[in-house]
């Protein structure tokens, strides 16, 4: 053992690494082991990237995150469309249940109230028709509730119908 680490001391003063009579003799064998600096030629030893690889990385981030900012704007987008659906909807069912059971016929419109509503407005029309079956009479009545607001350039409305029978 103590001959070994001579005869690398020696070895190694020398710069004579390329060669692997430093090693010992199980690691010889294998060819797995070599001491001292390796000459790289045409090539510096600074490890890192190149301008041009970080270029093409940055370029990728830049592609991608503009898609998904894109993704999430469409997003909210539906998020907002969804909301103002569910409140024509609710409003146009809150309406529909303040006309009462069997209103009478004509056409109405107007407002909401509130600082949240201010943009939804409703109209109303109630039609009737008389039916004769089999000697009966029954009145049928149609509610219709329309829900209008503004969205963005677009104007948009849901509407909400029943029937109502009377004999």
């Amino acid at each position: 053992m103590t001959m070994w680490n001579r005869r690398r001391a020696k070895c190694c003063a020398r710069q004579c690494c390329a060669r692997q009579c430093c090693a010992p003799p199980w690691l010889r064998t294998i060819g797995a082991y070599q001491f001292g600096r390796t000459q790289y030629y045409g090539q510096s030893r600074a490890a890192g990237f190149t301008l041009l690889e970080v270029l093409v990385a940055v370029a990728i981030v830049a592609v991608a995150l503009v898609t998904f900012m894109g993704l999430h704007l469409r997003s909210l987008d539906a998020t907002i469309r969804a909301q103002d659906l569910t409140a024509a909807v609710l409003l146009a069912q809150g309406k529909m249940a303040t006309m009462g059971e069997f209103p009478d016929t004509g056409e109405t419109q107007g407002r909401f109230e509130g600082p949240e509503l201010e943009r939804f407005q409703w109209a109303t029309a109630v039609t009737e028709r008389r039916l004769d079956v089999g000697g009966r009479s029954a009145t049928v009545r149609r509610l219709e509730v329309t829900v209008f607001w503004v969205d963005g350039q677009q104007r948009r409305h849901y509407t909400l119908e029943a029937y109502g029978v009377q004999q």
